[in-house]
């Protein structure tokens, strides 16, 4: 026998081993895994989230045939936003939140220093004026008169002397003897004095007609300007005790002392008060529903989530003007580019335990006044197509 040689198998590296099994073993394992894993997540990504349980049971109607409306609670006089007419710095606030008060009541107080300045220096300028006034009707005084007079008598004195001197200076035999420029002075000193005892007598005359009607009522309207002026300082610092208009409960204070209070209309006020004896519930019932409303229809008010709880409430009156809804429910149905009419109700019971601003869902009885649906066409007839008309084709009689 011969001895052939034995076939060996290539011997081959670790390494190279080691790739092969990486690249045909580990790596599908890992993409297969791979895929599943997104596989997975895709599935656990597209399955649809359980729905949370309700936080509360939903309200139900009592009325088989209803209106129903959200409703907002609010005072009887509904809430009155307090402002100010003077834009100053918060000196104090007397009231809190759910304190009862009077109407007149000072709410909060703001700073009063620079009116109480000017309102003094206005009242010295208005007894100035006054006393002017009261001077003017006073005249004429005793002292003035006796004083005029006594002017006016030694006025005519001064004239009846230069008269003398002329009467003695023509009385002169030897005119010769006399200057040609003493009767001239003579004669302008007689002039002079009876232009000055003229004077004298009208000075004494108008002393005693007294004030003119004129200059007592120039006098008068400067009394009266002062004395609008002490009255409008004095409803300025008046204006700054801010008072309650009505009797009622502080709902809200939204200022503080030391705080800079504006002046104007404000979409919050300073402080919020209202009347909650009784409470009114402010309903919009959609206009496609108003014409539904009866007014004499029994309404209910139910809180919202939790406990059921019905009020019963009694109308008052409608708003004539139907406007954009502004009241929302916060439900994900809800639509906001709707418009409503508002209906107020009155709560019955004295004391609801309810608050302002809080929302309920009211129900009302239309009554006779059934709802109405448009009739519908049958989805399972067809629509029936109508064929066109095809024209009618004349044939003309063909002559032999």
């Amino acid at each position: 026998m011969l001895n052939l040689p034995r076939c060996r198998r290539p011997h081959l590296p670790r390494k190279n081993k080691m790739k092969i099994k990486i690249r045909f073993v580990i790596l599908p394992i890992i993409a297969i895994v791979g895929i599943g894993l997104a596989c997975y997540t895709v599935y656990k990504q597209s399955r649809p989230a359980p729905n949370a349980p309700p936080s509360g049971q939903p309200t139900k109607s009592p009325f088989s045939n209803r209106v129903a409306g959200s409703g907002l609670v609010e005072p009887a006089t509904e809430i009155m936003n307090i402002g100010t007419s003077i834009s100053c710095i918060v000196q104090s606030v007397q009231v809190i939140e759910g304190q009862l008060v009077k109407k007149g009541a000072v709410l909060f107080t703001l700073d009063q220093r620079d009116f109480v300045a000017q309102l003094a220096a206005a009242k010295a300028k208005c007894d100035v004026a006054n006393r002017k006034v009261e001077q003017l009707k006073s005249m004429p005084r005793i002292e003035d008169v006796d004083r005029a007079k006594s002017i006016v008598a030694q006025r005519q004195s001064a004239l009846d002397d230069a008269t003398l001197r002329l009467e003695r200076l023509n009385a002169v035999e030897d005119q010769t003897a006399i200057s040609a420029n003493e009767r001239p002075t003579r004669m302008f000193e007689i002039n002079l004095t009876t232009s000055r005892l003229a004077e004298a007598k009208a000075e004494l005359a108008k002393i005693m007609k007294g004030t003119y009607p004129e200059d007592l009522a120039v006098a008068v309207a400067d009394a009266k300007v002062s004395e609008a002026e002490v009255q409008m300082l004095q409803t300025d610092i008046d204006q700054s005790q801010v008072k309650s208009p009505i009797d009622g409960t502080v709902l809200r204070v939204n200022i503080r002392p030391g705080e800079f209070a504006m002046a104007g209309a404000m979409r919050d006020g300073l402080v919020v008060v209202g009347q909650l004896t009784p409470l009114h519930i402010r309903v919009d019932v959609d206009e496609l529903d108003a014409w539904r409303f009866d007014p004499k229809g029994k309404a209910v008010a139910v809180l919202r989530g939790g406990k059921i709880v019905e009020f019963p409430i009694e109308y008052v009156r409608t708003i004539p003007v139907v406007i954009p809804k502004r009241t929302l429910t916060g439900e994900n149905s809800e639509r906001i580019d709707t418009r409503v009419m508002e209906i107020i109700y009155r709560f019955t019971q004295d004391n609801p335990q309810v608050l302002p601003g809080q929302l309920l869902d009211v129900y009302i009885d239309s009554g006779s006044i059934a709802p109405t649906t448009p009739a519908s066409t049958p989805a399972s007839m067809p629509m029936q197509t109508v064929e066109p008309t095809k024209p009618v084709e004349t044939t003309k009689p063909v002559s032999g």
